[in-house]
């Protein structure tokens, strides 16, 4: 049996080196990336997950196509627009504090940059000790104001998802942004965090490259060169359900998220994939029982068991899954990643 990477599908290249700037040295850290590694090989259950995905906002300002909140809108089966309670959210922190939780993504679904709290949320997440807090965003929403308050709250890393280096192509994927003000959002982040000492805060460019696209990677490459520290692309994968079908088993497969991670959306449903858009296997609801509870609960249990039984085909949502199927779009990644890297 081999862990696979759920991410597998995903490549990146460092533009600036140890943008961490010493916090991979760190004790805490190094046994944060120790644990994120070891758990899923070993199949080690922790007393608490080592990350969780908070969803504290459904709302999006654009309407990508590729994306599955689009396409649920679309079908409506998508929740109702919704922000998270602070009380919520901090009692989500809190427990994860009070258990030994190493880091936080304040996203799923939803743009986070929308939440009136999200400086708040980044702030009280790193005041209780939680050493990566980090988001995905479109940056459309970035002003100067906000930039200065995210990083004075202590934001570790932040993940702009960017696709194109062209303005029409850009606009066409990113619907609704505007590709000059977005490009200086941007650059603007940048420019603050390196003039201010902030420079511990990771900035990454995200695309979703489609299969013959692959010159786009390089371009943004040299477009973000000596603004950004990481740039990064993930194929892309149908999320529309019509077309989603049951794949046949790959022998050995086993998922690392069940034995790393916690999805908690923002009504307190609480998954645990990342492509559970639909939310076929719930586990609980955090608005209502701990963490630990569902952390340790049967549900999620009997995931892993299947999983590390070789029988993970037995899990519905498991068998429409693209990682297992990843190999081959996996390697070539890595050849185009080689192949930007010695571009840039």
């Amino acid at each position: 049996m081999v862990t696979v990477n759920p991410n597998a599908t995903y490549q990146e290249i460092r533009l600036r080196k140890d943008p961490h700037k010493g916090k991979e040295k760190s004790a805490p850290y190094r046994e944060y990336r120790r644990k994120w590694e070891e758990y899923p090989q070993k199949q080690i259950v922790g007393e608490f997950p080592i990350h969780l995905d908070i969803e504290t906002t459904n709302a999006c300002n654009l309407r990508c196509p590729m994306c599955a909140r689009t396409i649920l809108i679309e079908k409506g089966q998508f929740p109702r627009r919704q922000f998270m309670p602070w009380d919520f959210y901090r009692n989500l922190i809190d427990q994860g504090a009070d258990h030994g939780l190493y880091s936080v993504k304040l996203n799923y679904f939803g743009e986070p940059l929308l939440h009136p709290d999200v400086v708040e949320q980044v702030r009280y997440a790193k005041a209780r000790g939680i050493i990566d807090v980090m988001m995905n965003t479109n940056g459309t929403l970035l002003t100067e104001d906000l930039s200065r308050a995210l990083l004075d709250a202590g934001l570790d890393k932040i993940f702009f998802s960017f696709d194109s280096h062209l303005k029409e192509e850009y606009e066409a994927i990113r619907v609704g942004a505007n590709f000059e003000k977005t490009v200086e959002n941007i650059k603007t982040f940048a420019r603050i965090r390196n003039q201010n000492g902030y420079r511990g805060t990771e900035m990454r460019i995200s695309m979703v490259l489609w299969p013959g696209e692959e010159e786009k990677f390089k371009a943004l490459v040299a477009m973000w060169q000596g603004i950004v520290d990481t740039i990064g692309f993930g194929y892309y994968v149908e999320r529309d359900p019509r077309k989603l079908k049951d794949h046949e088993p790959v022998r050995g497969f086993i998922c690392a998220q069940p034995w790393q991670r916690l999805f908690v959306m923002v009504d307190g449903t609480v998954t645990a994939c990342c492509a559970d858009e639909r939310r076929e296997y719930v586990l609980g609801q955090a608005d209502q029982e701990p963490l630990v509870k569902i952390w340790k609960g049967e549900r999620l249990a009997r995931l892993r068991e299947a999983h590390s039984k070789g029988r993970y085909f037995e899990i519905a949502m498991c068998r429409k899954c693209y990682v297992p199927l990843v190999e081959k779009d996996r390697h070539r990644g890595a050849e185009i990643a080689q192949a930007a890297q010695s571009f840039s």
